[in-house]
């Protein structure tokens, strides 16, 4: 019994170790996030629906939490610590919620054509997909966090995974902006093609300094985001586009669209 409390504490005390400077490099997620939603987001903000606020403010919220959790963790703030992760079940669960009722949306910018040539209709179709895939991946981040609680590392890793997974949408738009801000020849695939492995890279790097390159977490976020390669591909089937249509047409109003 002693032995196995020892254990438990070296654990942890190596946990706090590795995530003592964490507050600072997840400083620079959320930085990019309000990069990539600048131009059709915050840019626009004062038109943007109801439902597009409450998953901007819920997703910000979320990335503060995640800057200052680690930080009261690895300060010896527990108690703090634990009274703002009861407060970040209700964040994340309205992370999902909106995350979910806005989806809708890019399936009709798909049926309109999207906003060529740098957004095509596709790549709309598409992010119906992939970004699911990633609100799923947040989603089961979150409920694996709170069920590895007493475990201080597998808690940590997994409550990462949700930066990984909700960074993801973010970096999607970051990777083709260059191709809209500068008029850049180049597809959205292409431009993917380029950018997300650096993704990937910084994932599986995270991986090996935290001493687990092949977690679940790690493993499925690199897959995920990996699949965001094909967004327009995936969005440019007939049979998907047709399915996605006829499943997401009754949640919004579709105006011009019959």
């Amino acid at each position: 019994m002693d032995h196995d409390r020892a254990e438990q504490a070296n654990r942890t005390r190596e946990t706090l170790a590795l995530y003592s400077s964490a507050h600072k490099w997840l400083v620079l997620p959320l930085f990019v996030i309000l990069l990539a939603f600048f131009p059709i987001y915050f840019a626009t903000f004062p038109t943007e629906p109801w439902g597009y606020h409450m998953h901007a403010l819920s997703a910000i919220a979320w990335y503060l939490l995640m800057i200052s959790q680690p930080y009261l963790a690895t300060r010896g703030r527990i108690r703090e610590h634990r009274r703002w992760g009861m407060l970040g079940l209700v964040v994340a669960g309205c992370v999902v919620a909106t995350s979910l009722t806005i989806t809708p949306t890019n399936v009709y910018f798909g049926l309109i054509g999207g906003f060529p040539p740098v957004f095509p209709g596709e790549f709309f179709f598409g992010l119906t997909f992939t970004e699911t895939l990633a609100i799923i991946g947040f989603a089961v981040s979150v409920v694996m966090a709170v069920l590895k609680a007493r475990t201080p590392d597998e808690h940590a890793i997994w409550m990462l995974g949700t930066v990984f997974f909700g960074f993801m949408p973010a970096f999607l738009r970051l990777s083709v902006m260059p191709v809209f801000a500068f008029g850049i020849e180049m597809s959205t695939t292409k431009a993917l093609a380029v950018s997300i492995p650096v993704f990937v890279a910084v994932i599986l790097f995270v991986g090996f300094k935290l001493r687990k390159p092949t977690h679940p977490m790690i493993v499925a976020s690199s897959v995920v985001c990996v699949l965001m390669i094909g967004t327009s591909w995936i969005g440019g089937v007939e049979w998907y586009q047709d399915f996605i249509t006829r499943l997401m047409k009754p949640m919004v109003p579709w105006p011009g669209i019959e």
